[in-house]
């Protein structure tokens, strides 16, 4: 197979015209289309139904448009694997992550790297579930951990860890020093809320919480980071909601975290990766070392 023509194909397929492919890849339209024809010679089958200049794809072309992006993507693979050997390094992986992630499960799994002389170099991006995914879709990012609830079939999502959500009081707070507490008990508090940019997350399920509780919560604050926010609660302004990682973070100043029981809401933290994207050896390695780091903390949680 022709690797520089099926690459024709496939941009072809991604900017949705002949056109609008023949520019992207800087070249006129007729060298274009004389090469697609080539290829469909090559392989013995139509790429496209043709209707007029519209193009849809035929049922051998959605599979050589599949296996095709897996392909390329190996071939990238491959070579940046190799890149890498010739570096004197053994791998290069690029993580998405939440800050309170990249303060607990990220520091440990680079440890147990470094212990284990895994020579890999890790690239964190912190950002919320959007713009990982974005990453991830361009290609820029091997793995996402993300907490938001979403259905989008381009993206294969696994669950690592349910974590119960806690209350983060004042220092000088009441209920401070309480095991577990309701919902129904904070409802004349101030609330500091993480904003949900994409899907169904922890604001949600806060929200939902509070309306089975019959009251709507005063919201003073919207926040996209956890940290921020709990911050403003150790001023004594309002309370915050935060997964139980947080009760791992180290160096941090935080407020009185106390377990909400009723309604007993969980965050989850699910790993996710391109469907079509090619893990490399170091990202391979990577995945393991951090699933062993998650189910430990798994267990601390439990």
């Amino acid at each position: 197979m022709d690797v520089v023509k099926l690459k024709y194909f496939i941009t072809i397929v991604d900017k949705g015209s002949m056109s609008k492919a023949a520019s992207a890849l800087n070249m006129t339209q007729p060298p274009l289309s004389m090469a697609i024809k080539k290829f469909e010679e090559e392989l013995g089958v139509n790429l496209f139904l043709r209707n007029g200049k519209r193009l849809r794809l035929s049922e051998a072309g959605k599979t050589i448009y599949e296996r095709g992006t897996e392909l390329l993507l190996s071939t990238k693979s491959i070579i940046k694997e190799a890149q890498e050997k010739e570096e004197g390094k053994t791998g290069y992986v690029t993580i998405g992550c939440s800050t309170v992630a990249n303060l607990t499960i990220i520091p440990e799994v680079v440890k147990r790297m470094n212990d284990e002389n895994i020579k890999i170099t890790t690239r964190v991006l912190e950002g919320n579930t959007a713009f990982i995914l974005e990453q991830l879709k361009t290609h820029n990012m091997d793995i996402g951990l993300v907490r938001n609830i979403f259905d989008k079939e381009d993206y294969h999502t696994t669950a690592l860890l349910s974590e119960p959500l806690y209350v983060a009081l004042p220092p000088q707070h009441p209920l401070k020093d309480r095991l577990y507490i309701s919902l129904e008990e904070l409802s004349n508090e101030n609330f500091l809320i993480p904003y949900t940019s994409f899907g169904h997350g922890i604001s949600d399920f806060i929200l939902e919480g509070c309306q089975s509780f019959g009251f709507t919560p005063n919201i003073i604050y919207w926040g996209t980071e956890n940290l921020p926010m709990l911050n403003i609660v150790n001023r004594g302004i309002g309370i915050a909601f935060v997964p139980a990682l947080f009760n791992h973070i180290k160096g941090f100043s935080l407020p009185p975290l106390v377990r909400l029981k009723s309604p007993d809401i969980h965050a989850f933290l699910n790993l996710t990766t391109l469907k079509n994207s090619v893990k490399n050896s170091a990202t391979e390695q990577f995945l393991s070392i951090a699933k062993r780091v998650i189910n430990e903390y798994d267990k601390a949680i439990l």
